[in-house]
């Protein structure tokens, strides 16, 4: 209620900003304090070290029981050259030769379904901020119409036919695409292991990040220009499936990824089990490895691998998890030791 003085103004009462005295507002509830010594702590120490232990060792024998074989093939020694020299030399004399290697390999164990192919490259940072902003997103998702990205000078445009045309896909990331091949033989008896792609690319990224420029795609892009160390048009890329040509090639999409750390691995194929006779899996025994080396590492040091992968229900082989936690679980049992020698010559009577 307000109050009019002898001056005829309006009084107004005062607010208060101190809150209500209740034992919420006031942080008066009663509480529970956990008196934390070293008697109170050293059993939920050892218990939480042996749980992580058994977790661990159990993640550790998963993983180390994965199949996985990796073949290095930096080196390789070029097939029929009489003068003993690798495919890595020949490439790095020649830029844009074609070499091939011919590489055998014994698998020791049995791969069951599903099996894959990863390509591996080490020494080669992919994650350089030049090298990853060197794209121009709007051009892969179908808009071939516009100027390519200033991000993608200087693979923007390239002289060709008397012509100046632009790039597409643009920028150092797409120039530089993984593009060794492979075919894998199985000996005794000779036989083709069936490689196939697909199943590696979200569809969301071939909705949304990844799109051709609608109608025909060679007549799209007859006033565009391949990068310049490719050897294929982007329309030619997988003659044997139509639908993976273009911006939506699934090589193209995976490379397009850019790996965080310098040595890394992408899937390339995997197995079709619908073959016979490897609807179970790969069988263990002597294989064959056909390459047709095209891609050019050793100059900067680089290094290549390809790899043959099981994956289990924790994906590929992967110890680290394994380790932590029987890392995690060892220092938790090593610190209730130290609590129990604390407790039993230190505490008084």
């Amino acid at each position: 209620m307000s109050n009019r003085g002898g001056d005829s103004h309006l009084i107004m009462p005062t607010k208060s900003r101190r809150p209500t005295e209740s034992a919420f507002y006031q942080q008066n509830l009663a509480v529970w304090t956990p008196n934390i010594t070293a008697k109170t702590l050293r059993p939920v120490l050892v218990t939480g070290g042996i749980v992580f232990l058994a977790i661990g060792a159990g993640l550790q024998h998963v993983a180390s029981n994965t199949p996985e074989f990796t073949l290095k093939y930096t080196h390789c020694p070029a097939y029929g050259n009489a003068s003993g020299r690798s495919c890595a030399e020949i490439i790095n004399i020649n830029p844009g030769a074609v070499c091939k290697c011919v590489v055998n390999f014994t698998l020791d164990q049995y791969f069951p379904r599903d099996v894959y192919f990863y390509y591996a490259l080490e020494n080669f940072h992919q994650n350089h901020r030049q090298f990853v902003i060197s794209r121009d997103d709007g051009q892969l998702r179908g808009d071939v119409l516009k100027a390519p990205s200033p991000r993608c000078h200087p693979l923007d445009y390239v002289r060709r036919d008397n012509r100046t045309l632009p790039v597409a896909p643009c920028g150092l990331i797409a120039n530089a695409i993984f593009n060794d091949t492979f075919d894998l033989y199985q000996r005794s008896p000779d036989r083709r292991v069936p490689l196939v792609g697909g199943g590696s690319v979200w569809d969301h990224e071939r909705e949304l990040k990844f799109r051709n420029p609608p109608g025909d795609l060679r007549e799209a892009l007859q006033n565009i220009s391949r990068p310049p160390a490719w050897s294929r048009e982007l329309w030619e890329l997988d003659p044997a499936n139509p639908d993976n040509n273009g911006f939506q090639n699934e090589d193209l999409i995976n490379w397009m990824r850019s790996a965080a750390l310098p040595n890394f691995r992408k899937r390339h194929r995997r197995v079709d089990h619908s073959v016979a006779p490897f609807q179970a899996g790969l069988p263990d025994g002597h294989y064959t490895l056909h390459i047709r080396y095209t891609y050019p590492v050793a100059s900067f040091g680089g290094r290549k691998a390809v790899a043959l992968i099981s994956p289990s229900w924790m994906g590929a082989r992967n110890p680290f998890t394994g380790y932590l936690f029987l890392g995690v679980g060892t220092l938790q049992l090593m610190l209730g030791c130290i609590l129990f020698a604390v407790h039993f010559f230190f505490t008084k009577n």
